[in-house]
C-alpha cells in the first residue's frame, strides 16, 4: 500500500472533521494546550531554592561547561546538559550555586538552569497533539490525548527540576512528527523534513542513550516505507532519503561531543574515568566504551528504584525533595497513567487474540493503517529496559508511557468514543475524563510543587502500598 493511499485512508477516518474551521480549529486547539502547559510549568520555577534530587549531577555538569571547565564524567551523552547550560548563561546564571547535596540552599537564582527542561515539558503536549492528528485521530481525540498530557503531575514534576527527561521525550517525539511529515510529500520539502528528523533523532541520542528509540523506530518507518515501493526508481529516492536522515543523525551527535570536549579542558573528578588524548574520533570511541561499562556496573540498591513492570502502575514515586512537612513526589496523574495502560493493553490483547483467530481477518485497527507506529515506538522504548540490571526510576516509562497514551487515544477514537470533531458535542465519558484527570491532578498538586501537607500524603501512599 502506497503512502498516499494510506493517508487517503485516514482522510477517510476523518471526515467527522470536514468543515471549514478545521484548520482553525487546529491552531486553537494548538494554542490552547500549549498556554496550559506553559501555565502550569513555567510560575515560580525557582521554587524550591534548594537542590532537588538528580539536580546535585546534573547541576555540577552545566556549572562545568559553562563556567568551570572541570573535567566531570557522566554516564550520559552531553547534548541535554549543553542545551541547559547555553539556557543558563543566556538566563544570567553565574555558577556559584554548591550541588553537593540535595536540599543545600541556592546562592543565586536556579530558575535558568530549570527552564530549558520546562520549555521542552510545555511543548510535549502540543506535540502529542500534532502527532495524533498525523497518525489520523479526530480533533477531539487528539485534544483529550493532548490535555492528559498537560495534566499528568508526573510530566510536570519532571518539568521543572534539572534533568533530561523532558528534553528526551520531546526531541523522540519531535523526530517522528518531522517523519511523518516527511512521509506526506516530495522534493525539497520532503528533504528538509528528513532532515530536521534526522537532526532530532541525532539529539535525542544525544540527551541519552535511550533516545536510540527514536532512531530505531525511525528505521523501522523508513524500513517500512522502503518495503512498500513497487517503483525500483523511488526505493533508490527513498534510500537517499535515508542517508541524509542518518547523516543528519550522526553528524548532529558528533557535534555534541566536540563542544563536550572544547568545554571540559581543565582536570577535574572525571579524569579518574578517562581522560582525553586531543584525538576527536578516538577519544570519543573511548569514552563510550567506559560510559557503558560505568552505566551496567551500577549495581548500588536505591530505596526508589523500581522495575520496569512496576512502571505502569506506579508502584514506587520517587521522592525528590523534602523541606519541614513540604515536599515533592514523582508521582504521575493516576487517570491519566492507569487509564492508558488499560486502553493500551486492551489494544493489544484485541490485536493478539482477534487476529489470531484468522490472520486475514479485518479487524476495527485496520481502518488506521499507521496505529502500528505507536505500538512500535513503544516496544521500542520498552523492551531493551527489561533486561537492565543497574537501579531504574519510574521516569524512565515517560517514552514508552506516551506512545501508550498515542495508542490508547487512536485506539477508542477507532471504537467512536468521540461523537464528532467538535469539542463542544461530546458524549458525557468524554467530558467526565477531563474532569477526572484534572480534579485528581489538582488533588496531587501539594507534592507536585512542593506545598505543604506532605505528612498527608505519605500516610496515603502508605496506606495503598505505594513507595519504598
Amino acid at each position: 500500500m502506497s503512502i498516499i493511499s494510506e493517508m487517503t485512508q485516514i482522510d477517510t477516518q476523518r471526515s467527522k472533521d470536514s468543515g471549514s474551521d478545521l484548520k482553525k480549529s487546529f491552531w486553537l486547539s494548538v494554542a490552547v494546550i500549549l498556554s496550559l502547559g506553559l501555565l502550569l510549568r513555567l510560575p515560580f520555577i525557582s521554587y524550591p531554592s534548594q537542590v532537588v534530587f538528580d539536580e546535585v549531577g546534573f547541576g555540577k555538569l552545566v556549572t562545568a561547561y559553562g563556567w568551570t571547565g572541570e573535567r566531570l564524567f557522566d554516564i550520559h551523552p552531553p547534548h541535554g546538559k549543553l542545551l541547559i547550560t547555553a539556557a543558563a548563561y543566556l538566563g544570567g546564571y553565574t555558577g556559584s550555586i554548591d550541588f553537593t547535596k540535595i536540599g543545600t540552599p541556592c546562592s543565586e537564582s536556579i530558575a535558568p538552569l530549570r527552564v530549558m527542561p520546562a520549555l521542552a515539558g510545555s511543548l510535549i503536549p502540543a506535540i502529542v497533539f500534532i502527532l495524533l492528528r498525523q497518525l489520523g485521530a479526530s480533533l477531539a481525540a487528539a485534544f483529550l490525548g493532548a490535555f492528559f498530557m498537560v495534566f499528568d503531575n508526573a510530566f510536570v514534576v519532571q518539568s521543572r527540576v534539572i534533568g533530561l527527561d523532558t528534553l528526551l521525550v520531546f526531541s523522540i517525539l519531535s523526530s517522528l512528527s518531522a517523519l511523518l511529515s516527511a512521509r506526506t510529500r516530495s522534493g525539497k520539502s520532503k528533504i528538509a523534513f528528513m532532515l530536521l528528523s534526522g537532526i532530532l533523532t541525532g539529539l535525542s541520542v544525544g540527551i541519552k542513550f535511550t533516545g536510540l528509540a527514536a532512531a530505531g523506530l525511525a528505521l523501522v518507518i523508513i524500513g517500512d516505507d522502503l518495503y512498500r515501493e513497487k517503483s525500483v526508481r523511488m526505493r533508490w529516492r527513498g534510500l537517499v532519503h535515508a542517508a541524509l536522515f542518518s547523516i543528519a543523525a550522526v553528524a548532529v551527535y558528533l557535534l555534541g561531543w566536540k563542544i563536550h570536549f572544547q568545554l571540559m579542558i581543565f582536570p577535574g573528578e572525571g579524569d579518574a574515568f578517562f581522560v582525553p588524548t586531543a584525538n576527536f574520533l578516538k577519544d570519543t570511541v573511548h569514552l563510550h566504551r567506559i560510559m557503558f561499562s560505568a552505566n551496567a556496573g551500577i549495581m548500588t540498591p536505591h530505596p526508589y528504584s523500581s522495575f520496569w513492570w512496576q512502571w505502569p502502575m506506579m508502584k514506587k514515586p520517587i521522592f525528590y525533595w523534602l523541606n519541614n512537612n513540604a515536599g515533592i513526589y514523582f508521582i504521575g496523574n493516576p487517570v491519566v497513567w492507569w487509564s492508558a495502560g488499560m486502553a493500551f493493553t486492551w489494544l493489544m490483547g484485541y490485536l493478539i487474540f482477534a487476529r489470531a483467530r484468522n490472520l486475514k481477518q479485518t479487524l476495527s485497527v485496520d481502518r488506521n493503517p499507521v496505529l502500528w507506529i505507536p505500538l512500535a515506538g513503544y516496544l521500542i522504548s520498552i523492551i531493551p529496559l527489561v533486561p537492565v540490571q543497574r537501579p531504574l526510576f519510574l521516569y524512565h516509562y515517560l517514552p514508552a508511557l506516551t506512545f501508550s497514551l498515542i495508542a490508547g487515544i487512536l485506539w477508542i477514537d477507532l471504537l467512536g468514543f468521540t461523537k464528532t470533531a467538535s469539542l463542544r458535542r461530546q458524549r458525557i465519558p468524554y467530558y467526565a475524563a477531563a474532569v477526572c484527570c484534572v480534579s485528581v491532578f489538582f488533588m496531587l498538586s501539594p507534592v507536585t510543587y512542593g506545598l505543604p501537607s506532605l505528612s498527608l500524603y505519605q500516610t496515603l501512599l502508605g496506606w495503598i502500598g505505594f513507595g519504598p
